[in-house]
């Protein structure tokens, strides 16, 4: 005979007394480092539910789940993606792991997200994510260096070519385009796998369009001309460039502040400022890339999916919780209230770093999406090698759109 422990024996008590009593819940969840804290602050704040997190390399994490499907063993019921590339991987009929919260997640707390924000959780029109975070790219200057150099901050791609001719001749660049390349190639609304709308895996690739050509001669012209490196920002060469006070303006994501320009370009306190993003003079508004960017996704045979979705809602939309997060915020309620802390960091020129970046996000690119391969590495592969040797961008394109293609097509996509 099983003997019921205190507790059990106390809700069996209860509900004979027509009492109903919630079963605690336990949900699995693998987590990379950063999160950790951001989960056990909900199994603390949450009775009814018990996690049991484990840490999990992040770059293994599709073919972990992957082998735990096969093998039926060991599939959590939430995790956290850090590549947005992981959640289309993960809702192919191989490897059919997310769970559909459409439905299970109130508009209202959608609504309260940044444009374009979740744009790479929907996957055929289905929410299959939620974003924890937004890393659309900015202009990044040094202030006092930018001053004394008597150069105006730029606000469209013309007028960044120009101040890159202007500075190259003082022994000055504007940093690099390398890392990620598509962010400057798509500035005009070039079509490099963007999604069709209301087509299920259909994109369209056409990089023969003057929205292709013009970035790619903006680009071709600057590494020509000295202003723009051949290397990417965490190259050493780059980095010391930026140390030594040779690098006054340079376009980068959301992060690159607190991430890179503070930690490994040891910019000092007092001189970083933020711009909005750069559009083409023809253009009424920017349109900006982004680079990173982790969402949350729970497992679509989960025991318990109104928990998962609860936590996934929480994780990515909890005001107190995404206060003290790494990164700038998806959900808008919780970014105005981590910005103060930007707000009063003396490292920064003025107290506006936070606000430019806030405003920026409206112009933040709809097709930043999930795909089943990587466009960046594509890139890579075609036009930074051809630089390398002495290629143009303009000159790559061919090559990287038949790449594209052929890659669209192995992953099941129909191409347009």
């Amino acid at each position: 005979m099983r003997i019921l422990g205190r507790s059990a024996l106390a809700i069996g008590l209860m509900l004979t007394a027509g009492t109903a009593v919630a079963q605690e819940v336990t949900l699995n969840v693998w987590s990379d480092p950063v999160r950790l804290t951001m989960f056990d602050l909900y199994d603390q704040t949450h009775d009814n539910v018990k996690l049991n997190v484990t840490t999990i390399d992040p770059a293994g994490l599709v073919a972990k789940i992957q082998l735990g499907m096969q093998s039926r063993s060991e599939v959590p019921d939430v995790i956290f993606m850090n590549d947005i590339g992981y959640a289309a991987q993960l809702s192919t009929r191989r490897s059919n792991y997310l769970l559909d919260l459409t439905g299970l997640v109130p508009q209202t707390t959608l609504d309260e997200f940044y444009p374009n924000a979740n744009s790479p959780c929907y996957i055929n029109g289905k929410l299959m994510c939620m974003r924890n975070d937004i890393a659309h790219d900015v202009v990044w200057y040094d202030k006092p260096l930018m001053e004394s150099l008597g150069a105006a901050v730029p606000t469209t791609w013309e007028e960044y070519q120009a101040l890159g001719d202007e500075l190259v001749a003082k022994g000055y660049s504007l940093g690099s385009p390398m890392v990620p390349f598509q962010a400057f190639l798509v500035t005009a609304d070039c079509d490099m796998v963007m999604p069709v709308a209301g087509k299920d895996d259909t994109v369209k690739i056409d990089l023969t369009t003057e929205k292709c050509l013009k970035p790619a001669r903006m680009i071709d012209h600057m590494i020509a001309a000295g202003s723009l490196s051949k290397v990417g920002p965490f190259d050493p060469a780059v980095v010391e460039l930026v140390k030594a006070g040779k690098v006054p303006l340079m376009i980068g994501p959301t992060w690159f502040g607190e991430y890179v320009i503070k930690p490994t370009y040891e910019m000092a306190p007092g001189k970083l400022a933020v711009a909005l993003p750069l559009k083409w003079a023809d253009q009424e508004q920017p349109l900006t890339w982004s680079w990173g960017g982790g969402v949350y996704g729970g497992w679509k045979d989960t025991a318990h999916p109104a928990e998962v979705a609860d936590l996934i809602t929480w994780m990515s939309s909890d005001v107190a919780n995404q206060t003290t997060a790494v990164t700038l915020p998806a959900h808008q309620p919780s970014a105005l209230a981590w910005g103060e802390r930007l707000k009063a960091d003396p490292f920064y020129a003025s107290p506006d770093a936070f606000d430019v970046q806030v405003k920026a996000a409206e112009y933040s690119h709809p097709g930043y999406t999930s795909l089943r391969f990587s466009v960046e590495e594509a890139i890579v592969k075609i036009v930074s090698a051809n630089i390398a040797k002495g290629v143009t961008v303009e000159a790559s394109l061919p090559a990287l759109q038949t790449e594209l293609v052929n890659l669209a097509k192995l992953n099941g996509y129909t191409v347009e």
